[in-house]
């Protein structure tokens, strides 16, 4: 049910889908005068939302900037949340587009910032029930390396709430000192935070899987994309779950 409430949301917060709601409006309209406010106002909508330069400008507004972290700091945990494994056809994992998150958590093991990784994660995507990401992304960094002993696997979560509640039960019954390194995609970051935040964790950011907001402007960005339509989604849909968790103290 959360997958697709989740899914419904994204839907619904997609600029893309209003300007199609607004030109299947002005096809019903009776009159003249209404099919050419629909007209005028989907026009309108479409050159707002799929210019790429105002996205960006959002983007580097909500994205909070990563901790520095300084060259001799070494952290007990990292927390690696879930999101970057799909089930494919045959029911096996494989990595989406969010595979950064993953990337990082590997990387930063390698280089010694971190002594653990906690992946937070069981099976959001429950249309698929035998997979199990945080189990499978396990298996994964094992293959790259990184032994058993350092790989804590959360795997009863379903949302970023359950993520924040159940890390700080295991992190807190293995004693690992805070402060953790938190290693999420840079728009979820925000809402990330603030529910690690109010479930009594102490976390540091490294933000990965830059939607948007970590590139130069360009002239070009001005002209008019419809991939940009879409990738409004992420930003309003996180938007809109932080000041409702804002609000609910």
């Amino acid at each position: 049910m959360h997958y697709f409430l989740s899914s419904l949301l994204a839907y619904l917060l997609t600029p893309f889908y209003w300007l199609a709601a607004l030109t299947c409006l002005g096809f019903l309209a009776k009159s003249a005068e209404k099919r050419k406010r629909y007209a005028i106002a989907a026009l309108m909508l479409f050159l707002l939302f799929s210019n790429n330069w105002l996205l960006i400008s959002y983007a580097r507004y909500w994205q909070q900037p990563n901790t520095k972290v300084s060259s001799s700091k070494t952290y007990s945990s990292a927390i690696l949340l879930g999101g970057f494994g799909s089930p494919g056809a045959s029911e096996e994992g494989y990595f989406n587009g969010t595979a950064d998150r993953f990337i990082q958590a590997a990387k930063q093991y390698k280089l010694g910032k971190i002594q653990h990784i906690l992946i937070s994660g069981g099976n959001g995507k429950n249309e698929v029930a035998t997979f199990n990401e945080a189990s499978w992304a396990k298996k994964e960094l094992m293959v790259f390396g990184i032994p058993d002993s350092a790989i804590l696997v959360e795997d009863a979560s379903a949302n970023t709430a359950d993520n924040a509640a159940i890390a700080k039960k295991i992190l807190d019954s293995l004693k690992l000192t805070p402060p953790y390194l938190l290693i999420t995609s840079a728009h979820h970051m925000p809402r990330a935070s603030l529910l690690f935040k109010k479930a009594g964790l102490n976390t540091h950011s490294l933000s990965c899987n830059y939607i948007s907001g970590n590139e130069k402007y360009r002239w070009e960005d001005c002209i008019p994309r419809a991939d940009v339509l879409f990738n409004w989604s992420f930003y309003f849909k996180e938007t809109f779950a932080y000041w409702l968790y804002r609000l609910k103290g």
